[in-house]
């Protein structure tokens, strides 16, 4: 399970602040252009309470962006983990192999210093042969002189024997010493990089906590600039005849993505009780034990690598191209014909999204999801069984054996990188520096699969392109 927040209380921020914009600008032509109105001192106060409202949501979102990126560096940390535990794991396999080795080349030294003794032994006590004195015939010469070559042969394939074995002795016991200095490394590196997140982890969380009130100040510092414009358009409208007043997009309705919701609310949004200005402190239901939340995390991905790599023996199976020795995970690699070829490419892209569909309407848990569906996530996400955005796009590509961490931004170094303006059914795309804040699945059309936000659920969306990367990621080629 690992742990991708995507970004989900700079992102609400962002569109607290995005549809503001227009009116902004609508406002600032109509009282700004001349020809189109004259100065009107109550217009001019309604333009300024627009910028107010929008600088304390440009606020608002400058917090968030940090408490994401806060929550990124956790997520990073968590990997950093996994890799570091799995190099240590083969490090120390490849010291357990290199230690036999080294048995293995003592053994055989055993053996033939055993044999070269016994052939020293009995060359001293039968002595030089006389052969050549008692010989009744030239035959018996030659055949005397065909054995004493046949015997320093023999003695001599001893000798070169034993230098062999000493030769590779010496090799692998210097492969021995340099594989225990790798898994010496491998192991130091373990313990730095869970270090690492615990340090990750117990300041985000100090973090956290720091900013919770300033978040709390700055959504009613918002809250005061928004009301102040509310009654300011009431007044400017009544001045005006009672024309409507210039929209001002208000804040944005998870229930309809993308318009206004129908009223403001004051003291902040929450929605079934949440509030998104307050970020959420990762602790996997163990506050105070970071360990545990890495034993948890790390944990929950090694049963879904095996799901994966089950399920990627179950997918080659029924397209007939299973080997004996497929291990089940048929993630692209560089430089070699990818194990799900092209020819079953499409099909591979269709159950892959066929999967991820089968999960619409299922809710946003933050750290939820596994190669085997949906699951508990961290914090906030510790009580819903659900995905977050990179546990959707986990899930999806494990049904064919592709193994994805549970970090969008390790997710977008996976692959092959596209153009977006060539993306196609399929593609992965990402959102944020690196994609580090969100990914989603496209679908064709403009549409796009994802897991969205905290109180929201799985659902197919108009494709966004604010924050996309210039690249979309390609699992599999068709």
């Amino acid at each position: 399970m690992r742990r991708t927040r995507c970004g989900s209380s700079a992102r609400l921020a962002a569109r607290l602040v995005r549809p503001l914009i227009p009116a902004v600008l609508s406002v600032a032509l109509l009282v700004c252009t001349p020809g189109l109105a004259e100065a009107d001192p109550a217009a001019d106060s309604l333009a300024a309470l627009i910028a107010d409202v929008a600088k304390a949501n440009q606020r608002l979102e400058d917090l968030t962006a940090q408490i994401e990126a806060q929550q990124e560096s956790v997520n990073k940390a968590l990997v950093d983990v996994e890799t570091a535990r799995d190099n240590a794991a083969a490090a120390e396999h490849d010291l357990e192999a290199s230690q036999q080795a080294v048995k293995d080349a003592n053994a055989a030294i055993a053996a033939a210093q055993q044999r070269f003794n016994t052939f020293a032994a009995a060359t001293y006590m039968n002595g030089p042969s006389g052969s050549y004195l008692t010989a009744k015939s030239p035959e018996d010469i030659i055949a005397t002189e065909s054995a004493a070559r046949t015997l320093t042969a023999s003695s001599q394939a001893v000798m070169d024997k034993l230098q062999r074995a000493r030769t590779e002795q010496v090799n692998r016991e210097s492969a021995a010493r340099l594989a225990k200095q790798k898994a010496d490394k491998a192991a130091a590196d373990a313990k730095a990089s869970q270090d690492g997140a615990v340090a990750a982890l117990t300041d985000s969380k100090r973090k956290f906590d720091e900013q919770r009130e300033q978040a709390v100040r700055l959504a009613a510092e918002r809250d005061q600039a928004q009301a102040k414009l509310d009654a300011a358009k009431l007044q400017w409208a009544a001045g005006r005849g009672g024309g409507p007043a210039p929209a001002t997009g208000d804040r944005w309705d998870p229930g309809a993505p993308g318009a206004p919701a129908a009223a403001p609310h004051s003291g902040g949004r929450r929605w079934d009780g949440w509030d998104p200005t307050l970020p959420m402190v990762p602790s996997a239901n163990v506050p105070g034990d970071p360990i545990a939340v890495i034993n948890q995390v790390l944990g929950i991905s090694a049963t879904s690598t095996q799901v994966t790599a089950s399920m990627g023996r179950n997918f080659l199976q029924q397209l007939g191209i299973l080997r004996p020795d497929d291990t089940g995970i048929t993630n692209p690699v560089p430089g070699r014909a990818s194990r799900i070829p092209r020819v079953y490419g499409r099909q591979a892209t269709e159950y892959v999204i066929r999967r991820g569909m089968s999960q619409i309407g299922v809710p946003y848990s933050w750290g939820g999801g596994n190669a085997a569906g949906p699951s508990r996530g961290i914090d906030s996400g510790a009580n819903t069984v659900g995905f977050d955005c990179s546990g959707l796009v986990l899930y999806s590509f494990a049904g064919v054996g592709i193994k994805l961490p549970h970090y969008s931004g390790a997710q977008y170094n996976l692959g092959r990188k596209i153009p977006s303006s060539q993306m196609r059914r399929g593609d992965v795309i990402f959102y944020g520096p690196g994609g580090s804040q969100h990914v989603t699945i496209y679908l064709g059309d403009g549409q796009m699969l994802e897991a969205p936000d905290v109180g929201l659920k799985v659902r197919v969306a108009p494709v966004r392109t604010s924050g996309m990367t210039p690249y979309v990621v390609r699992y599999i080629e068709w």
